[in-house]
């Protein structure tokens, strides 16, 4: 995600501003944020010790074109191996190089994604030459794990049903499972 200030950088810092009730959300880089703290100082962190201050700056790291702390610990040597890209490098331009870097990064980038859209699987638009097979698809997930529920309570007649149900899916959908 790109900084909301400079539309230039990865967002690596969050805040979250609550004023009179009304709450207001940033995702900006170090730098801009650096930038806006500069700005708009307020001795509130004086309440705390004299380290307050600089211990949590330095924690998010706020010089520019550097990534936060959390991103700097991944290491490179994992690189795609279609594209060649790293985790750093999708980090630092906000793109993916190929869609095997979703497989590869897939434990990196699934936070990233649920925090960003709510979910790790795909809920949108479906092209129409393949909406058949993936609703076809998702329909035998879900009756597979019905399947199973309906055999560990051996209730083998509506097992049969969804059986039937579910092969009859696999030829409409063209799917070869």
């Amino acid at each position: 995600m790109l900084c909301e200030k400079c539309n230039k950088n990865i967002a690596n810092v969050y805040l979250k501003n609550n004023v009179n009730g009304n709450a207001t959300e940033s995702y900006l880089c170090a730098s801009c944020a650096g930038e806006l703290y500069n700005k708009s100082y307020i001795p509130i962190i004086n309440l705390f010790d004299s380290n307050f201050e600089s211990d949590i700056f330095s924690m998010l790291n706020f010089s520019s074109n550097k990534l936060s702390p959390s991103l700097n610990s991944v290491t490179e040597k994992n690189l795609c191996p279609v594209c060649g890209m790293s985790f750093n490098d999708i980090a630092k331009s906000g793109k993916a190089g190929c869609g095997k870097c979703y497989e590869t990064f897939k434990s990196e980038l699934k936070p990233t994604v649920i925090r960003i859209h709510g979910t790790s699987s795909h809920t949108g638009k479906i092209p129409k030459d393949r909406s058949l097979y993936i609703n076809a698809k998702r329909k035998i997930g879900e009756l597979n794990i019905k399947l199973r529920k309906v055999v560990e309570e051996q209730n083998f007649e509506e097992a049969a049903v969804i059986r039937d149900e579910i092969n009859k899916l696999k030829l409409e959908g063209g799917i070869n499972i």
